[in-house]
């Protein structure tokens, strides 16, 4: 392999992290509270033409998850936001490791992803009240560590065996079941979706 070659697997492994960390941010995003109007109108800006010509379950997720964004109102996202993830003593799903792990909140995934979370120097937000194992912390976090360029593949691969592998493609399944999903019924397509691409890439030999 001469260097050329080198420097173009080098850049491209860059460009594919970039977008790997970039959707795991955009899901985290996403699950953390409604979309901005920012968020939504970048999701109406998902190139169909990607879509069309690749028709595999990530492209058809992303072009659901456009078709969604577009139909969405601002009233009508803050509101299932609401129903879905909080609602009157609990919402219809309920987004932590622990529970899905477990059957209960603040246990021993939420101690375990404390831990990696203090060995790689990731801090708590302030003000933040949610434990850490909210799906949109650990979908935030994954992201950091693949933009970290001191946390290697295998430490990327330990995080998503340890804290999103076992339960995450589930709660994306649930939540396109969820009854008041509509918008979240598409965010929960594409995370589905992704986990199973990310189960595929961690699979890879390296």
């Amino acid at each position: 392999m001469t260097g050329t070659d080198t420097a173009r697997t080098e850049a491209e492994d860059r460009s594919a992290d970039a977008l790997r960390a970039g959707t795991w941010n955009l899901l985290g995003n996403l699950l953390a509270g409604p979309p901005s109007d920012e968020i939504l109108a970048l999701l109406k800006g998902i190139d169909e033409t990607t879509a069309e010509r690749n028709r595999d379950e990530i492209a058809n997720a992303w072009s659901t998850l456009r078709i969604a964004a577009e139909r969405a109102s601002r009233q009508a996202l803050d509101q299932e936001y609401q129903d879905v993830f909080i609602g009157v003593g609990g919402g219809e799903i309920t987004p932590y490791a622990s529970w899905f792990e477990t059957g209960s909140l603040m246990e021993r995934p939420l101690i375990l992803l404390r831990q990696d979370m203090d060995a790689l120097g990731i801090e708590r937000q302030k003000g933040v009240s949610e434990p850490e194992d909210h799906v949109a912390a650990i979908c935030e976090v994954m992201a950091v560590v693949i933009g970290d360029d001191d946390v290697d593949f295998e430490w990327q691969k330990q995080f998503f065996e340890r804290h999103i592998h076992r339960w995450m493609g589930r709660f994306f399944h649930e939540l396109q079941e969820a009854p008041s999903a509509g918008f979240y019924k598409a965010v929960g397509c594409l995370g589905e979706a992704f986990v199973r691409l990310e189960q595929r890439y961690f699979a890879m030999p390296t």
